[in-house]
């Protein structure tokens, strides 16, 4: 929760300059509304420019606003600077934040407009029809931003591996297995996992436990469940097989490295969010190199995914509300997100609209046609001290996954969730 405090705009200028900068040019444009049809959007995605630009000069044609994008890619600099901002007048007018509880923890404080009217309208329009992703935006009944993307955690693999173990993809659990033993067999590593240093090292712990009991998952990250029931005893046991069986990279293994490593042949697969695509065709791969599947069910679980999508805010300080509203109103128009996704190669919350890379597309039409359960991801499904806390817990697991060491880590992970879900519900 924020305080009632109301920055200078001195003092909230001095931490932009120690963060790097919000954006490039005078900082005292920062407290004024920009010109014309300009609607000042603030997020953590430097890459992403040419993909609001595309989508830009569609919203100029349905609304009559575009975007300026302002980056900060340094995740802590970016929560800084926008909660701080939110209490002057150098508030960007759109925010890119997070959804479940860390949305809830900055509408509660007043950061965020209400967008309910955006949500009813798109839900009209038949844009978008998703119940358990819209209580993934809601607060206190109303929504606090429009999602502008809608991301599937999945199995990258490289068709280079698997023609070389003659795999298809894995329809049930023990064929994954099967297929992660003879890619060990062939010298390949099966699965590249990171997270030794990361918010990365809750993809897998999200997994394993979403995946072999997903109404245990739901009760344990709203805070109805301990870390040390039986169910996540025996998540975190099957996490440790997979290592005792040699599937897993080093833990401090590079994300960015991954695209290089399946095109070289040398790595199988990679647990990540289809947002990660990109990575891969920026890399040069193309369909013919690379695929993507929904890890199949896990012993004793049923079918679900863990869902990632980030909210587009607006400020309840917002200079140009009004036009920020009007974005809001339209951002899931089926023209404006295929210019969107067909740059972010990512599926959208509007169903109507597919990226043209294959990989995501099959990974709608499996949603579509399995109907998994879904579950938000861990790192925005419980209060953030808590889940950033953890991550660090389970970080350190990652480099001593053993059978001996599971105990040790889900008594901090309760100890921790036992204090922090006090603090949240004061």
């Amino acid at each position: 929760m924020q305080s009632s405090t109301r920055w200078s705009r001195r003092g909230f200028l001095g931490l932009v300059a120690g963060a790097g900068g919000l954006m490039t040019g005078c900082a005292g444009s920062l407290t004024r509304p920009a010109p014309g049809n300009v609607v000042t959007f603030v997020n953590t995605n430097a890459t992403w420019g040419p993909g609001f630009d595309a989508a830009s000069t569609v919203l100029d044609a349905k609304c009559g606003y575009v975007l300026q994008p302002r980056a900060v890619s340094n995740t802590s600099n970016f929560q800084q600077i926008v909660r701080m901002s939110s209490r002057t007048d150098t508030s960007a007018d759109l925010i890119k934040w997070w959804n479940g509880y860390r949305l809830t923890d900055v509408a509660r404080s007043g950061m965020l407009a209400d967008v309910t009217q955006a949500w009813n309208l798109a839900e009209q329009r038949g844009w978008i029809d998703d119940p358990e992703l819209k209580e993934t935006f809601t607060y206190d009944g109303r929504q606090y931003g429009m999602p502008l993307y809608k991301t599937y955690y999945v199995v990258f693999y490289s068709r280079k591996a698997f023609a070389r173990i003659d795999a298809d993809v894995p329809a049930t659990w023990e064929e994954f297995l099967d297929v992660c033993r003879r890619l060990k067999r062939a010298g390949i590593t099966p699965i590249a996992s990171g997270g030794a240093t990361s918010w990365e090292s809750c993809i897998w712990f999200g997994q394993v436990v979403n995946g072999t009991d997903h109404r245990f998952y739901l009760d344990l990250t709203q805070g109805h469940a301990s870390y040390l029931d039986q169910p996540a005893v025996d998540a975190m046991n099957l996490w440790v097989e997979l290592y005792q069986r040699g599937f897993f990279s080093a833990p401090d293994i590079d994300t960015s490295t991954v695209p290089g490593l399946f095109n070289a042949g040398s790595v199988g697969m990679h647990l990540y969010g289809t947002w990660n695509t990109g990575s891969y065709t920026a890399a040069g791969l193309t369909d013919d190199d690379f695929g993507e599947f929904l890890l199949p069910s896990m012993p004793g679980g049923s079918p679900s995914v863990i869902v990632e999508s980030s909210p587009l805010s607006v400020s309840a300080q917002a200079h140009k509300k009004d036009a920020a509203q009007k974005i809001e109103d339209v951002w899931l128009d089926p023209d404006v997100q295929t210019a969107w996704v067909g740059f972010l190669q990512d599926l959208s919350a509007n169903p109507q609209v597919l990226p043209k890379v294959a990989a995501p597309r099959q990974i709608g039409a499996a949603v579509a046609e399995q109907k998994p359960s879904q579950a938000i991801r861990y790192w925005e499904a419980s209060p953030p001290v808590l889940v950033e806390g953890n991550v660090q817990d389970l970080s350190a697991f990652m480099t001593n996954p053993t059978p001996g060491n599971v105990r040790p880590t889900l008594e901090r992970l309760q100890k921790r969730a036992e204090i922090e879900w006090r603090a949240w519900r004061l």
